[in-house]
């Protein structure tokens, strides 16, 4: 029990660091949350600061939410168990982020790092409805509902027609909710015709 609720804190402060905020400090020397959207996740910072700091952003956020969800739940027998709880707390560190005021992320690079870790077939499947949204659209809000979508669809299945268990499924219903939830503004600026596209300036 111990080693759980440490491994959970620890995968909390992982999903946690903030990696828009330190790299636009260190890079060019600018604070992310006062510019755009005032969002510290790779989107804002890619229309904000250009393309090179946006994806290095969302490298090392996907990247980091996957090795804590990972290699933490492999200590355990139950490892897919484990991957679920350890894969919720890197989430919520990206949303609610204890050392920016609890003001974070949208989830979605770390809900990408955690998604890898349970289904890397379905990211796949994902991404390639992302980058097919955002390519038509423009939309980067769009391409994450899009691919959050599919990822559920996709996940339910995976668990119906082969072995993946139902955690796979529970991860991917979870996702989905909190992608939703932390778009709302964006849907009602898609709805208006009001949502930014990438190459525009936030008004």
């Amino acid at each position: 029990m111990i080693r759980t609720g440490f491994l959970f804190i620890l995968s909390y402060l992982v999903g946690a660091v903030p990696t828009g905020y330190l790299l636009t400090k260190i890079m060019h020397k600018k604070d992310i949350r006062e510019y755009g959207s005032g969002n510290i996740g790779f989107a804002n910072v890619l229309r904000t600061v250009g393309v090179v700091t946006g994806i290095m952003v969302l490298i090392v956020d996907t990247g980091k939410s996957f090795l804590a969800t990972y290699y933490f739940s492999r200590i355990f027998e139950e490892a897919t168990l484990y991957r679920l709880l350890f894969g919720i707390a890197v989430i919520l560190g990206n949303i609610f982020n204890p050392f920016l005021k609890f003001k974070g992320g949208k989830g979605v690079s770390a809900g990408l790092g955690v998604a890898l870790a349970f289904n890397p077939f379905s990211v796949i499947f994902s991404l390639l409805a992302f980058l097919f949204t955002v390519k038509i659209t423009k939309y980067i809000s769009l391409g994450s509902l899009i691919a959050a979508t599919v990822y559920l669809i996709s996940n339910i299945f995976f668990y119906i027609y082969t072995d993946y268990d139902i955690y796979s499924a529970v991860f991917a219903i979870i996702i989905f909710c909190a992608i939703i939830l932390r778009h709302i503004s964006n849907i009602k600026r898609l709805i208006q015709g009001e949502e930014n596209k990438i190459g525009t300036k936030k008004q």
